[in-house]
């Protein structure tokens, strides 16, 4: 008899052992599959959903509007590092490339629809001289829709 309740503890254990595995794949999977569960991707896909006006944005005082076809000398200081090259696309939106001139930046690429907007932001333009930005951490684009709310950022 007592083999066999030594037995049945076994499987007992073994039994919970697996519950709380799959339990535990199961969450982190709903978790990735869902990103109402993952703040985030929850982040991300409010600032992508047109939920924050862009004027009232923590971005929009140091913004520089890049979806332009010509830049004057302040914009172009602000893209110290960056090169910009557009390519106008088959379905008549433009696409974006900011192009790191330093190896420590980060190539970026957005795609610019009809009435879309593309900023430039720059935190602090006294750290940028010419091709060279000694603090990369401020320099990122922010895409705006016509009513102009954050697109991506």
């Amino acid at each position: 008899m007592q083999k066999n309740s030594k037995m049945i503890y076994i499987v007992i254990i073994i039994f919970i052992i697996v519950l709380c595995v799959w339990i535990y794949i199961s969450n982190n999977m709903s978790t990735e599959q869902n990103p109402k569960n993952n703040p985030g991707v929850s982040a991300i896909q409010n600032s992508q959903a047109g939920s924050q006006l862009f004027s009232s944005s923590q971005f929009a005082q140091n913004a520089y509007l890049i979806s332009t076809p010509t830049y004057d000398a302040t914009v172009n200081k602000a893209l110290s590092g960056f090169s910009v090259a557009r390519t106008v696309l088959s379905d008549g939106s433009t696409q974006y490339v900011l192009n790191a001139t330093n190896p420590e930046y980060q190539t970026q690429t957005y795609t610019v629809n009809t009435g879309e907007k593309l900023y430039f932001i720059e935190r602090n333009l006294s750290d940028d001289s010419v091709n060279e930005d000694k603090f990369i951490g401020d320099d990122t684009a922010v895409l705006v829709d016509a009513g102009g709310y954050i697109i991506k950022q």
